[in-house]
């Protein structure tokens, strides 16, 4: 999976290199770029999940474009001891890493210009728990645990969106689409350390691996805030 990954990521990167070569723009001689962050705001919690897009401008239409999204989430629990002072914990940390690159054909505007395109996708993450002075649920002073699971994604995506310019250089812009990604969790382990045991004070067992896939609409509420250089 991750050799398909760096073979995509190679072969994309030098269709970047040899068509700005022989690119002709509208305007100028030089590759145009452009940088955007996406929002998707929630107003009834406050919460926005920014992310980064590259998009580079080989012509007045055609458009190579790089996502670069980032999620992390750690949550600690403490756990009490029932009738005493102990106190135990539980970590978990999910972290994940995605990445797409995609093509652009921007259609001819003034101020407003719609575009039609789509994207291939892939990714990385892990999600891991740490139990201290617990099994989970209540206070153990001598019983820790752990368990690590890694993941990775692939899929793919159409979409369709427009940009409208606020002034030279600025924009605002909204998209929709339809997205596909498989998800492969691989074989994890859980680590359980008993240290009032006196026969086996750690037991490692195996996560076995398992896959899910998603197919829905994407983009659904973004707001695309950018800059043209």
């Amino acid at each position: 999976m991750k050799n398909s990954h760096f073979t995509l990521v190679f072969l994309l990167f030098s269709f970047v290199c040899f068509s700005q070569d022989d690119a002709v723009l509208s305007d100028e001689k030089k590759m145009n770029v452009m940088l955007e962050s996406q929002f998707y705001p929630r107003l009834n919690s406050g919460v926005f999940e920014p992310n980064i897009k590259a998009r580079f401008l080989f012509s007045d239409e055609h458009i190579l474009r790089s996502n670069f999204t980032m999620s992390y989430q750690n949550n600690t629990r403490e756990i009490l001891e029932l009738n005493g002072n102990g106190v135990g914990s539980v970590e978990t940390l999910n972290q994940d890493l995605l990445m797409s690159l995609g093509y652009e054909y921007l259609f001819k505007g003034n101020k407003l210009r719609p575009y039609l395109g789509f994207e291939l996708l892939f990714g990385l993450g892990k999600n891991e728990v740490y139990g201290s002075r617990t099994d989970s649920l209540i206070f153990v002073a001598d019983f820790n645990y752990s368990s690590k699971v890694s993941s990775s994604h692939i899929g793919m995506g159409v979409f369709s969106g427009f940009d409208v310019e606020i002034v030279d250089g600025l924009y605002l812009g909204t998209e929709i689409g339809l997205q596909w990604l498989s998800t492969k969790y691989s074989r994890g382990e859980f680590k359980q350390m008993d240290a009032s045991s006196t026969t086996d004070p750690e037991i490692i067992t195996s996560i076995p691996e398992y896959k899910e896939s998603f197919f829905g609409s994407s983009g659904v509420g973004v707001v695309r805030v950018g800059w043209r250089f």
